[in-house]
């Protein structure tokens, strides 16, 4: 618990440098889709999944990493998924889901956690998403559109966010 903390300080401080140097790109329509979800929220992805579908997302564009804060070992997990282990001192991420998660381009990524867990935010910044959604929250860098909703509700969390999408124009 006490190395988990260190390593969330480390990536913090990471993180807070990478924020301040972030930039927006532009994307025409959305057709790939990265969701970067805590796993102590639980929700239930293939829910989720099968909400983007519905939405017109192909399945096989739509790419979900789950952080998880402790592992257990007879868990089996259709999704990826990444822990505190995956990071080294340095912030440098081991896990080899999470590293082609990173390399993958997706044209929007759904941050679906609060911004407390720095593994979480630090994913998300390090992502290849022309077009980053979240929740409302103080860091306003982290995201380009943020839904006010809570993250319990993940449905009104995909109606309001495609409702945007469909005014920018993006689906």
């Amino acid at each position: 618990m006490f190395l988990n903390t260190i390593k969330s300080l480390i990536l913090k401080n990471k993180v807070s440098k990478l924020l301040s140097n972030s930039h927006v790109n532009q994307v025409e329509v959305i057709q790939s889709v990265g969701v970067v979800l805590d796993g102590t929220l639980g929700l239930d992805v293939e829910n989720l999944v099968n909400d983007l579908i519905e939405h017109g997302i192909e399945e096989n564009a739509i790419k979900v990493l789950i952080f998880k804060d402790k592992l257990n070992k007879n868990e089996v997990f259709k999704f990826d998924f990444f822990s505190y282990k995956d990071f080294s001192w340095s912030g440098e991420i081991e896990n080899p889901n999470a590293q082609l998660f990173l390399n993958t381009n997706f044209d929007l990524l759904i941050n679906y956690h609060n911004f407390e867990k720095t593994p979480l935010v630090y994913i998300s910044y390090l992502s290849n998403a022309y077009l980053k959604v979240g929740f409302v929250t103080q860091d306003k860098r982290a995201n380009q559109l943020m839904v006010n909703t809570s993250p319990s509700n993940y449905q009104l969390f995909i109606d309001e966010l495609f409702k945007y999408l469909k005014i920018l124009k993006k689906i």
